[in-house]
């Protein structure tokens, strides 16, 4: 075949298209499949006592997925856990910017989770969550999901 100018643009439009759509599949968290937090949800395990944890809202399912730049009640519930359990201040936002990314790093390295700045079923898993008085709000304790 003959190269013209027409299929050398087409080629680097090709090339470029390619590279700009791996970029985009490698940015996608590893644990993508699970979906994105977007709303809190209160479990209850007792008649007294509940959680508030991040939640895919499509798909009530608590494995979901945060990630740098993400917003919403999801990202709440885990920054006020990471308040309420680890010691972290971090302003109630609801924006997972730079200082939430770099408490949760810092929380994932103390709970032996990958330290990867992203929240998923791992670091949900080997997290404490805050229970809380269904009574007064008042946090009771930390304690893994069960």
């Amino acid at each position: 075949m003959r190269k013209t100018g027409k299929s050398k643009a087409l080629l680097a439009t090709g090339t470029m298209m390619a590279a700009l759509l791996g970029g985009v599949i490698t940015a996608a968290p590893a644990n993508a499949a699970d979906g994105l937090c977007t709303g809190s949800k209160t479990i209850r395990n007792s008649s007294s006592l509940h959680w508030v944890v991040p939640i895919n809202v499509a798909s009530n399912t608590i494995y979901c997925y945060l990630q740098y730049g993400n917003t919403g009640a999801g990202v709440r519930a885990l920054q006020k856990n990471m308040n309420s359990c680890y010691g972290k201040r971090l302003e109630l936002d609801s924006n997972f910017g730079p200082a939430t990314r770099d408490a949760l790093r810092d929380v994932q390295g103390r709970i032996g989770a990958r330290v990867d700045g992203e929240y998923g079923r791992e670091t949900l898993s080997k997290m404490k969550w805050a229970r809380y008085n269904n009574e007064t709000g008042a946090r009771y304790d930390c304690t893994y999901l069960p």
